[in-house]
């Protein structure tokens, strides 16, 4: 009778462990996309709990944030003592603009108010990836976030990526 006891305790602790085991398992499967703000120097963003700040940033780029489908970089030109702050965001994309000719962006279009350009490059893996590039201005600075994707991923994430450009706000 003891064996029998035995074995049926044994029995009844595996179901449990088994069955805590399972009920963490579907928790996992049920974990749901948040909103996340991500906060950077005077700018902040609206993504979603499926992006990572990353920290390797180099000297180019105040923040790059990403997963495997999307990398969004930001960069920072400061006013200073230049007549940058007489510029208009829409001036100074257009400058930008001309300055990257070699890369073959298209012209500057409005999305949503935002000064907005949208080229295509080979990456390191060759294989070919589509950046839209847009543009904004606070009371220091002017900001530059590029959102960049493969080339064939692009139709699917470009929703995600005028939500997210829709959301930057400066303090």
């Amino acid at each position: 009778m003891k064996k029998v006891l035995s074995v049926l305790l044994v029995f009844c602790l595996m179901l449990s462990l088994c069955g805590c085991a399972f009920l963490r398992d579907v928790a996992d499967m049920d974990k749901r996309e948040e909103p996340k703000i991500f906060e950077f120097d005077d700018v902040s963003m609206e993504l979603t709990t499926k992006y990572l700040r990353m920290d390797f940033v180099s000297e180019d780029y105040e923040f790059i944030v990403g997963n495997q489908e999307l990398t969004i970089m930001g960069s920072k030109v400061e006013f200073d003592d230049t007549d940058l702050q007489e510029l208009t965001v829409s001036e100074f994309a257009e400058h930008f603009r001309s300055l990257m000719l070699d890369d073959n962006p298209t012209e500057i279009y409005q999305i949503d108010g935002i000064p907005t350009m949208q080229y295509t490059a080979t990456g390191d893996d060759s294989k070919e990836q589509t950046a839209t590039v847009k543009y904004y201005k606070s009371d220091e600075s002017f900001w530059i976030i590029c959102f960049v994707t493969f080339s064939e991923d692009y139709e699917d994430l470009s929703g995600d990526i005028e939500k997210f450009a829709k959301s930057v706000k400066f303090s």
